[in-house]
């Protein structure tokens, strides 16, 4: 029997149909053109065993069982080289096939149709046993032969599979070593520059000469101090998400802000706020001071966020940039 879980192997496609009909074939043949030597049972035996032989790589030992007897005919050969050649291919077992092999061999040695009147001689048992030595060995041999082809393809392809997925595996460490390599530049000199706006805004704060330019520059300080700590999240594959969307919103004017965050997957959140955020940007840029409305709809596996002036939806007008990155970010 075959391993556990191992299938049972079948040959497939026009070629082996092919084979299969020119074993039948010549095994019908075969019967045929010995019919004159094959008394009683024994033509009949050969034609249903010939008949038979596309089931032996379903069930290589029942074929080969029955293909046991043609061969004390004495005339009959090909069944039973066909069904011991499909068992030594199918079985993982070396033992199986070598039984298998073994019982070709003494079937065909012994003369059983002359067994009480036959006279042993050394030349004509020696040359007996050569030809059922060479019956036996050869399809078995072959069979275990092809089996051990099938293997060493399938071994082959998960070897190619596996370097596959080791070149890849390769190829996004590297790609993620150099992104980590640039972000921690990016992170070292902007967050460089940002700790001088932040304080020359300070310095500017308290040099300020009335409240409301005090008040501008102490919001630009806390500007530039949020982006320093979001650019050193980013650089740490962390991210703001639905949770900090007030500290947008809150900047930019919003007097009622009304989140639901609960169950909101983190890269969902931080998508939307990085969406909203760049809306946020293209409308103090190009609508400052207009009016305008913003919202989210949906649910855990689905979220929209919607960003709009009076006029309609917030668009940059300097370059695609802002909708390519909104649009990377939306998946769409």
């Amino acid at each position: 029997m075959p391993g556990a879980g191992e299938p049972r192997f079948r040959p497939r496609g026009g070629r082996a149909y092919a084979v299969e009909a020119l074993v039948v074939a010549a095994s019908v043949a075969e019967a045929l053109a010995t019919r004159v030597a094959l008394t009683g049972w024994m033509l009949p035996t050969a034609l249903v065993v010939a008949c038979l032989l596309p089931l032996r790589w379903r069930f290589p030992r029942s074929v080969l069982l029955l293909a046991l007897p043609t061969l004390t005919t004495g005339e009959l050969w090909l069944p039973a080289m066909a069904a011991l050649h499909a068992l030594a291919a199918s079985e993982r077992s070396r033992r199986v096939a070598a039984t298998g092999a073994a019982a070709v061999a003494v079937v065909s040695f012994v003369p059983w149709r002359g067994l009480g009147d036959y006279v042993w001689t050394v030349p004509e048992t020696v040359l007996g046993v050569l030809l059922s030595g060479l019956l036996a060995v050869a399809p078995a041999a072959l069979g275990r032969l092809a089996r051990a082809r099938r293997e060493l393809a399938a071994r082959l392809g998960e070897l190619a599979l596996s370097q596959e997925r080791e070149r890849r595996h390769a190829a996004e460490q590297a790609a993620l070593r150099e992104r980590e390599r640039l972000a921690r530049n990016v992170h070292d000199t902007a967050a460089h520059h940002l700790s001088l706006i932040s304080l020359r805004c300070a310095e500017l704060a308290s040099a300020a000469g009335c409240d409301e330019y005090r008040r501008q520059a102490e919001a630009l300080g806390e500007l530039s101090r949020r982006a320093a700590a979001d650019l050193r999240d980013t650089v740490h594959h962390l991210g703001p998400g639905l949770d900090r969307l007030h500290e947008l919103l809150g900047p930019a004017g919003a007097v009622a802000v009304r989140l639901e965050v609960d169950g909101c997957p983190a890269d969902v959140g931080h998508a939307v706020y990085r969406i909203v955020q760049e809306a946020l940007t293209n409308a103090r840029r190009h609508a400052p001071g207009a009016p305008g409305r913003g919202g989210r709809r949906g649910g855990v596996r689905r979220l929209a966020a919607e960003a709009r002036g009076e006029s309609g939806a917030v668009r940059p007008k300097g370059g695609p940039r802002g909708d390519r990155c909104v649009r990377s970010r939306g998946g769409g």
